[in-house]
């Protein structure tokens, strides 16, 4: 809790990790209908990063912080050709090597991020020394891109005789490739038909039953200023991502397609948590620090009549493409099903003071997934998640900073996908176009959500390995916290 440090105090840190995922993906039929036997295996590594910059100052009895940092950035820059219907693998070379010489469409037909930053600050008053209340307002940054295939069979063609072009769900030369890049701006520019300027509220508390043991409670909301709701803008490319057969009413390949412009609506979580801290051992040297918590992905858990496992929204993506070419079978207006759902998650770290320059860390956590079990797709892969920290921190000698290292192992539970409960379901979309598009019809409600696309039917499966470093000066020597 801010309102309990002393003095002043700045701290940096960074992480990386190399996320290995494992997916073997059921093999389809003509109409694109898992058969219920594994694939190859494709194994993915994707990296990951984050960051925190930031300093408080105790000015009794009142404290104050500001900060900048990473909050739940994704990336997924590798994927395999099996998997691209969800996830499309990055055609020419890495996104982040991306010059201004290189292509149009360059970071826009391969690889999926989503960079979720804050700059935040907070105000904390310590009330009678055993109280302590405080307030944070949280100025939350989103970026987001994607890409991923459409087949244009499932999204309005027949399949008719096996001897046409397009006779297959799953047929490369017949695919569209749409990609999206966009970022929230404060402020309105030529370039950016939105604002997305936002505000977001934390209030938290924390009291001291006794000289060994504290708790605490912590709220953040939505961005409040739109319901939760918030605009990227940016571009978009629809292209023929084989070049190979193509037609005359086809949308441009891939290499000589141009951006249109685009914006992107999504609805970002408020959070809940409860924590504890117990300090042990005649001489205190031993702390544990307990934190519970709930982030409230599906968007109308509190609200809706329905709940969490049945809630309206599951976190979908609404994308508007301006100037979208005639030939393309996708509309103006395109929904991204994600399928998410609340995560629930617990930490419990222990650390123990071995000297006064040195304090060893362990730590144990879990989480359920994010991504409901039918949903997981190479884009959105998560599953229940069960991981070990271990860390120090070491005093440099004669000075006030403090270095600390440290090494996280996460590993996710095997999750199979069954064809007839997966999330994405082809037939469903070939149902819909044989009957016209009624809107009536058991198929219209999977088709309006966005999940009559190639099926995400699979295995999957696999591990996190996350390296910590950071930096601390303060004006007195502190443990971990």
């Amino acid at each position: 809790m801010l309102a309990g440090l002393s003095g002043l105090r700045l701290q940096g840190s960074v992480g990386g990790a190399l996320d290995h995922q494992i997916i073997r993906r059921d093999g389809v039929d003509a109409r694109g209908i898992p058969d219920g036997t594994l694939g190859e295996r494709s194994t993915l590594l994707n990296p990951g990063f984050g960051y925190f910059v930031g300093g408080g100052v105790y000015l009794e009895p009142f404290a104050v912080a500001i900060a900048a940092y990473d909050l739940g950035s994704t990336y997924r820059l590798d994927s395999d050709p099996s998997l691209r219907y969800h996830l499309a693998p990055e055609p020419d070379r890495p996104p982040l090597l991306c010059t201004r010489q290189d292509s149009e469409i360059c970071r826009l037909n391969g690889g999926a991020t989503t960079t979720r930053t804050d700059v935040s600050v907070a105000v904390a008053w310590n009330l009678l020394g055993r109280l302590k209340l405080g307030v944070g307002f949280h100025f939350p940054r989103l970026r987001a891109r994607f890409a991923y295939d459409n087949s244009t069979v499932v999204s309005g063609s027949h399949i008719e005789e096996s001897t046409i072009r397009c006779n297959r769900v799953e047929n490369p030369t017949c695919d569209e490739r749409l990609g999206f890049r966009g970022r929230t701006a404060w402020l309105r520019s030529s370039g950016n038909r939105e604002s997305g300027f936002d505000l977001a509220l934390t209030f938290g508390a924390a009291i001291d039953l006794s000289e060994r043991i504290t708790l605490g409670l912590r709220w953040r909301t939505r961005p409040l200023l739109d319901g939760g709701t918030v605009t990227l803008s940016g571009d978009a490319v629809v292209c023929r991502p084989e070049e190979i057969d193509v037609a005359a009413n086809d949308v441009l390949p891939c290499s000589v397609a141009t951006p249109i412009d685009a914006t992107l609506t999504q609805r970002l979580p408020q959070e809940l948590a409860v924590g504890a801290a117990f300090t042990l051992g005649p001489n205190r040297l031993f702390h544990i620090d307990t934190n519970l918590y709930w982030i409230d992905l599906c968007a109308d858990s509190l609200t809706g009549a329905k709940g969490v496992r049945q809630c309206t929204d599951a976190g979908a993506q609404h994308l508007s493409l301006v100037g979208l070419d005639r030939n393309s079978v996708l509309l103006p207006t395109t929904t991204r099903y994600r399928g998410l759902q609340d995560r629930f998650g617990l930490d419990v770290y222990a650390t123990y003071s071995l000297r006064s320059t040195l304090t060893v860390v362990g730590g144990a956590h879990t989480a359920s997934p994010a991504v409901r079990p039918e949903a997981s797709s190479a884009a959105a892969h998560d599953a229940w998640r069960f991981g070990l920290t271990i860390g120090s921190a070491l005093r440099l000698r004669q000075s006030d900073f403090q270095l600390i290292p440290g090494y996280g192992f996460d590993a996710y539970l095997p999750t199979r996908v069954r064809g007839g409960d997966a999330a994405f379901d082809p037939g469903a979309a070939l149902t819909f176009d044989e009957k016209g598009g009624d809107l009536n019809s058991p198929e219209a409600a999977a088709i309006l959500a966005g999940r009559g696309r190639p099926t995400n039917a699979g295995m999957y499966t696999g591990f996190v390995h996350t390296f910590m470093l950071a930096l601390r000066w303060s004006e007195r020597s502190l443990g971990v916290e």
